[in-house]
């Protein structure tokens, strides 16, 4: 029997995220090994709390089976980071949820804006961004010549699609 799903706004500080930043941080490892830098450090936790940014998850019953933040990119637009879906729950359209309630937190905290970045070696991800309404394409890091994709849309537009 599957536990029902519900929404919460979950502090990033807390144990359950950390766990979920720990697996990010690996899978990140995994993917861009030599490309790698610490992106789960690089941004202090506040970042990811009100007035500026929020931490969503999706737990089924007591365990978080997806989760994202947004963080303040400039004083109109709304980053996307931290996205996850734990390796047993993915492909059921929870990180279209997630995408869903991060921009519903950013017009909350008065964006207009939402602006992402995901690396060539997460096709899944361009994917899905796609799917919801962002647009934008390829870029380069000219420090890795490591393309990456950046991506963009007006808060209040994530489109409700299958499943990438």
């Amino acid at each position: 029997m599957t536990n029902a799903l519900t929404v919460r706004h979950l502090d990033i500080t807390s144990a359950e995220v950390s766990e979920v930043l720990d697996i990010l941080d690996a899978e990140y490892r995994t993917r861009y090994r030599e490309f790698y830098k610490d992106d789960i450090t690089a941004y202090p936790v506040t970042d990811f709390t009100s007035p500026d940014g929020a931490f969503i998850g999706i737990l089924e019953g007591d365990v978080l089976v997806a989760a994202g933040a947004i963080r303040r990119y400039d004083s109109t637009t709304a980053e996307v980071k931290r996205m996850w879906t734990r390796d047993t729950h993915r492909r059921r359209g929870l990180a279209q949820q997630v995408l869903r309630e991060l921009d519903a937190a950013a017009g909350d905290l008065g964006y207009t804006r939402i602006f992402l970045t995901t690396g060539s070696r997460q096709p899944e991800a361009v994917a899905l961004y796609r799917a919801s309404g962002f647009e934008g394409g390829e870029r380069r890091i000219p420090e890795f010549d490591l393309p990456i994709f950046a991506f963009e849309k007006p808060v209040g537009r994530t489109t409700l699609t299958e499943r990438p």
